[in-house]
């Protein structure tokens, strides 16, 4: 058998159904109808704004700097020591992979 006899074979095997002309506009604003009231659309929907927010100059400046004095301001109550020395030997002791503390940790 050719290619055109297996096509016309599979054709007349599975005929197509007659729907109406808006079917496919229907499902489709059923679809879109439903998914209107969804959290996740409703988060979708949150989150897009919020990033247009931050997008711009200002906003980005002032989250930047809010996150900068948040981390700054945490990183100061989780250190027991109060000088400055000692907290910056306490953060190389923490990212520094060859700290013997971290060593002991994989072993």
């Amino acid at each position: 058998m050719n290619d055109d006899e297996i096509d016309s074979l599979i054709r007349q095997t599975h005929p197509k159904p007659d729907m109406p002309a808006a079917f496919n506009r229907e499902v489709w604003e059923r679809i879109s109808v439903a998914g209107q009231g969804s959290w996740g659309a409703k988060w979708r929907e949150f989150a897009a704004a919020l990033f247009l927010w931050v997008a711009k100059p200002v906003p980005a400046v002032a989250v930047v700097t809010v996150m900068l004095a948040a981390g700054a301001g945490l990183g100061g109550l989780t250190v027991s020591e109060s000088s400055a020395s000692a907290q910056r030997t306490a953060y190389f002791a923490s990212i520094n992979p060859l700290h013997p503390a971290h060593l002991s940790e994989h072993e």
